[in-house]
């Protein structure tokens, strides 16, 4: 970003963008430290889709040149970003993630959840 002007030339100049990209990375991360069983691959599976699209419709919308599709695409995050808390839940439950990591990663998707909330309400 052209911090000078606070303009945003790239998708990834945008903080909602960077955040969402950053926990998806995370998932990933903790996915491959975990045995995977038949129980839970699919739930892993589940987190792991929701997660990287989050920052895959922020990155279409930025594309898509603003306007009602843009803020499509970003309810659509929004609610990929819900999921994707849930499915940390499961995960959670299941004993899959630690309460540690659990509280840290659904602290920072209810981050992004905020977020984009707040450029939704913004751009409506």
């Amino acid at each position: 970003m052209d911090s000078a002007k606070g303009k945003v030339r790239n998708y990834k100049d945008l903080l909602v963008w960077q955040k969402s990209h950053h926990l998806a990375l995370q998932i990933l991360k903790l996915s491959r430290k975990v045995k995977r069983k038949q129980e839970n691959f699919f739930i892993w599976g589940q987190v792991l889709r929701a997660a990287f699209s989050v920052p895959a419709n922020i990155v279409e919308g930025y594309y898509s040149h603003r306007g009602k599709n843009y803020l499509s695409k970003l309810e659509v995050a929004r609610g990929e970003a819900g999921e994707t808390e849930y499915w940390l839940f499961v995960l959670f439950e299941i004993a899959d993630l630690d309460e540690m990591t659990y509280n840290a990663l659904v602290g920072e998707c209810k981050q992004v959840i905020l977020m984009l909330s707040a450029i939704i309400k913004k751009l409506s």
